[in-house]
């Protein structure tokens, strides 16, 4: 058993790891933040010109994810693991969960209305709908909706 975090290289994936490593370390359960790489949309695919630099940035912010995952959890109790998936959020974070029977899913979203949120396809509807188990929604404020909130 064990808790998932998915990890985006946001602040609200942040928000999401930092409450996930608190629930692993009072359960005493090892700790794996995912972070999944979209697969490439269509019009992505078919707009070559500009297809290296949505690489390119989704290559950085694996890379964030990481660093963010190795400054947070280094000096925690805890057993982890990051690891890197590629395919739709919501599919691959259910997959995970089923695979390594997870505890918790915890995921970050910044706060939106829910028609704004399937908009931005936040993965954390869809996850929530059809998780094997508990999902957590770790919402997160932006700096600067925090101050026209």
């Amino acid at each position: 058993m064990v808790v998932l975090a998915g990890v985006d290289g946001t602040d609200s994936g942040r928000a999401a790891l930092q409450t996930a490593a608190g629930e692993a370390v009072s359960c005493g359960l090892p700790l794996v933040a995912l972070h999944v790489r979209r697969s490439p949309r269509p019009l992505e695919l078919m707009a070559w010109e500009t297809y290296p630099l949505a690489e390119q940035w989704r290559d950085e912010l694996e890379l964030e994810a990481w660093l963010q995952c190795t400054l947070l959890l280094a000096e925690l109790p805890l057993e982890w693991e990051y690891a890197v998936a590629l395919g739709d959020p919501a599919h691959v974070l259910r997959s995970y969960a089923t695979d390594r029977s997870a505890r918790a899913v915890y995921v970050g979203s910044r706060i939106r209305t829910r028609w704004a949120a399937r908009l931005h396809r936040c993965p954390a509807l869809d996850l929530q709908r059809r998780s094997p188990c508990a999902v957590r929604v770790v919402r997160f404020f932006a700096r600067d909706e925090r101050e026209h909130a």
